[in-house]
């Protein structure tokens, strides 16, 4: 295979049809992904994964391009060519978007200017190339940024392709004054352009789902495949005299967790507040900051994460989960994250947002309660109305529900859908060849 300056590690052939999955984000770390490329194997496919290196250990038997996150454009005229390119595009997609076609255009020229974007396209389609038995059936990108590669790599291998969505695109930063004069325009010219043309759309939840089918043109209805967790059932473990409350996941603004510490002196003597997790250091900084300020700084510890593997253990050992964002985007309002579900399968008591998604897993399963708002001292009402045996009981109420909220019942939708848009396309295929 040509020399294309990235490592390409093979993984033992497992035959069958192959997919590939690409991911803008370290991939031994997102947990979507994992799940994804281990029902492929599991089912009988060969699976490439290209993405970006994680902390945590990759699964073995992966084919993996490791592709390089570094901001890396070349000579002085390329940059300037680039940037050029990129401020078009923009000028397309935001000021003149009421063109039709022309801002699905120019996101797409803006986002092929972006050095590292553009550079990973090139790679995904030549290491395709020189591992013709590779060669991909399904192409899965996660997210609209990757859709540009899948979509060269699914044309040059006359593959189906999907998107996994994780996000709301349109207004998933609806929050960042910034990101609305700009970034919103770009993530709807992409998500117009892609949505209308892939074989199938994917996404976390029903609420999503419905703003997407409602919103975009798609060839067939969102297809909803919730991020919970492989089954790793956990045992009852009662509370203690310590009681411990865990947020695992991004440690950044958006998450809810100053107004959490802002309300850690109002909880009873008996609770802490464990956050476990990486993110920007800076925030990090300030919640510590902020708890020394309070004088609760003996109440609140921050941990890096654990290995993917180890994430349900781990939070076995805590109490509570905790989930409280602000209901300001639809993003947050559907928000429905691995962490709820890793929670239910550490057989925790939950303490969440009452927002549309959870809200209704937690009344459905008895999992726990729910906070109306980020006010501190509507966070210290919840809690402090958890009592043990109300925690104990919902804790119970989580590892009953663990049985049922499991990866291995999940993969069947994803895998019915990539069976059933492969054999679409095969039929198109069959059909252009006849005619």
């Amino acid at each position: 295979m040509p020399d294309t300056g990235r490592a390409f590690t093979r993984g033992a052939a497992a035959g069958g049809p192959c997919v590939w999955i690409i991911s803008y984000t370290p991939a031994s770390d997102e947990p979507r992904l994992l799940r994804q490329a281990w029902s492929y194997r599991e089912a009988g496919w060969s699976v490439v994964v290209a993405g970006y290196d994680g902390a945590s250990p990759r699964p073995p038997g992966w084919n993996y391009l490791r592709l390089d996150n570094s901001w890396s454009t070349g000579g002085r005229v390329q940059r300037a060519a680039l940037r050029a390119q990129r401020s078009f595009g923009r000028l397309l997609y935001r000021d003149l978007r009421g063109i039709p076609g022309l801002a699905q255009w120019g996101a797409r020229l803006h986002c092929q200017g972006l050095p590292n974007w553009r550079r990973h396209g090139q790679e995904i389609l030549q290491t395709a190339r020189a591992n013709p038995d590779l060669r991909p059936n399904l192409v899965i990108a996660h997210d609209p940024p990757t859709c540009a590669a899948a979509v060269a790599l699914a044309e040059w291998a006359d593959a189906a392709w999907m998107i996994d969505a994780h996000e709301y695109g349109r207004g998933q930063y609806a929050h960042d004054p910034s990101w609305l004069a700009d970034g919103r325009w770009l993530a709807t010219a992409l998500q117009d352009y892609y949505f209308a043309a892939a074989d199938a759309v994917t996404t976390v939840c029903d609420g999503i789902a419905d703003l997407l089918n409602v919103e975009q043109v798609l060839r067939r209805p969102v297809t909803v495949i919730r991020s919970v967790p492989f089954a790793q059932p956990q045992k009852f473990r009662p509370c203690g005299e310590r009681i411990m409350v865990l947020y695992h996941g991004i440690v950044s603004e958006d998450r809810g967790l100053e107004e959490a510490v802002r309300s850690l002196p109002m909880w009873r003597p008996e609770f802490s507040l464990l956050i476990r997790g990486n993110g920007d250091p800076a925030v990090a900084l300030r919640l510590r900051e902020l708890a020394r300020d309070l004088g609760v700084a003996d109440r609140l510890r921050l941990e890096p994460p654990v290995p993917f593997g180890e994430i349900v253990p781990a939070a076995n050992r805590a109490d509570i989960g905790y989930f409280v964002q602000g209901n300001f985007s639809p993003q947050k309002r559907f928000t429905l994250p691995n962490k709820f579900f890793e929670y239910v399968m550490a057989g925790l008591c939950l303490c969440v947002a009452d927002l549309p998604e959870m809200a209704a897993l937690v009344r459905r399963h008895d999992l726990g309660t729910l906070v109306d708002s980020t006010d501190p001292s509507a966070i210290a009402k919840a809690i402090n109305g958890l009592t043990p045996a109300r925690i104990d009981a919902a804790k119970q109420a989580a590892i009953r529900a663990s049985q049922e909220l499991t990866w291995e019942r999940e993969q069947e939708r994803l895998l019915l859908l990539g069976e059933t848009i492969l054999a679409e396309r095969r039929s198109r295929i069959g059909s252009t060849v006849t005619g």
